[in-house]
């Protein structure tokens, strides 16, 4: 349990430095931005690694995950805390996953879109940082009834393999 305070609080001053340090939505220049860091990653071979993941939602309780992956698959996940079997739902934030989502959004975000994303990448490694969903006070285009804010953040990333540079 304090550990998962602590992620959340971190969780929230990381949230409120996103938005106070002028970061971007994604759209059509931001594909070769993600285009780039998706290379570093696949430069990097890592096969098995750990990281902890927070998905924030209006609509539902904060979600912790704990998560060891090997060879782009869950092998472990504890949520909140608390280990659970079934791996489906933590698949979705694998590093892999998380590129591959970003990129239909790459391609959904436009500037009159009810809903825009920012997101942030780790220098060294190329994966998502962060991913945050929020409304577009600008948007032409009416909100759907799926159309939620949510924050992803992504720390704690260790690679369990020697990295190649």
């Amino acid at each position: 349990m304090k550990k998962a305070v602590i992620a959340l609080i971190l969780f929230a001053f990381v949230a409120s430095f996103l938005f106070g340090s002028g970061a971007r939505e994604l759209g059509r220049s931001d594909t070769k931005t993600l285009t780039d860091n998706i290379i570093k990653w696949k430069n990097h071979d890592i096969k098995s690694y750990s990281i902890t993941v927070v998905y924030a939602a209006a609509n539902r309780p904060d979600t912790l995950l704990e998560l060891k992956v090997e060879n782009k698959k869950v092998v472990r996940c504890l949520m909140n805390e608390i280990e659970v079997s079934d791996f489906s739902g933590a698949q979705l934030y694998t590093i892999d996953a998380m590129h591959e989502s970003t990129k239909k959004l790459v391609r959904k975000n436009k500037k009159n879109a009810p809903m825009l994303y920012i997101v942030k990448y780790d220098e060294t490694y190329g994966y998502i940082t962060s991913l945050v969903r929020i409304y577009n006070p600008k948007a032409e285009a009416a909100m759907a009834p799926n159309d939620f804010s949510y924050r992803i953040k992504c720390y704690d990333f260790v690679p369990e393999e020697p990295v190649k540079k």
